[in-house]
């Protein structure tokens, strides 16, 4: 008895740990903000040698406050927005962004699963769940930048909490201006724009967003591997006028998503 036991163990063992393996993800920990690609194996399920695999995705498993991905269409008439990419045989993968694959906000969003079907419904593998999204964290500091991960395609906005700065200067400088400067895979600057306006968001709290495109020409054929910001302003001198001061210049180095 003890034996049939165990064996029946380990086959539901091997059962779920195959069914797992199947599931890769890029990057491994994410997330709702960030850009994922989903890569599922359907060996040994229904959809072994299909040509066409599509997605079937959901949020909040087991949690409530769920939603169907806006791609998923009917279930016997999948959307096209739901069709995953075949990259080898039995291989298929899916791209998406949580916030916008489920319409919900980070603070909605806990987990999602999915599985892969036939356009039609009529195959399909197991579900796939729950994977949980990293939380987003907020940490208090002098400068901050959101998203903390973004390619070199997505708005980032840059923050400085005067409240938090550790130089007197810093906390007395106004006129608050913002300094960018893009860079090449080569670490050479392709373009910079000095002296924007920052958008006072209240009386500690200053921010700029932007895209870079949309800031410099970004020369053709050109991939941007980082970018700085610097915020800077004025202080009054001695004699009440007007002197040029700045903070730090921080460096943020856009993270490739496979």
């Amino acid at each position: 008895m003890k034996k049939i036991l165990l064996l029946i163990i380990c086959c539901f063992g091997a059962i779920w740990a195959s069914g797992q393996s199947k599931v890769t993800f890029s990057p491994a920990t994410f997330t709702s903000e960030d850009e994922v690609t989903i890569t599922l194996d359907v060996t040994g399920s229904p959809l072994e040698g299909a040509n066409d695999v599509y997605i079937w995705a959901f949020s909040n498993d087991g949690v409530g406050g769920g939603k169907d991905a806006s791609t998923n269409g009917q279930w016997g008439a999948s959307s096209p927005n739901a069709k995953m990419t075949k990259t080898a045989t039995n291989i298929f993968t899916f791209k998406f962004t949580g916030t916008v694959l489920f319409g919900q906000s980070p603070a909605e969003l806990i987990n999602f699963g999915f599985l892969g079907k036939s356009v039609d419904g009529s195959k399909q593998t197991p579900d796939y769940k729950p994977f949980k999204f990293d939380p987003l964290v907020f940490t208090a500091s002098q400068f901050r930048l959101f998203p903390a991960k973004l390619d070199n395609t997505d708005m980032a906005t840059v923050y400085f909490h005067q409240n938090l700065a550790t130089d007197i200067n810093l906390q007395r400088m106004t006129n608050i201006k913002v300094n960018l400067s893009f860079y090449n895979e080569a670490n050479n600057v392709v373009g910079s724009k000095q002296g924007i306006a920052a958008v006072k968001e209240s009386t500690i709290l200053f921010s700029y967003s932007f895209i870079p495109d949309r800031v410099i020409t970004v020369p053709a054929g050109t991939k941007l591997a980082k970018f700085t910001y610097q915020f800077s302003g004025t202080v009054k001198d001695a004699a009440g006028l007007d002197v040029s001061t700045s903070g730090p210049v921080i460096e943020v180095v856009y993270t490739v998503f496979n």
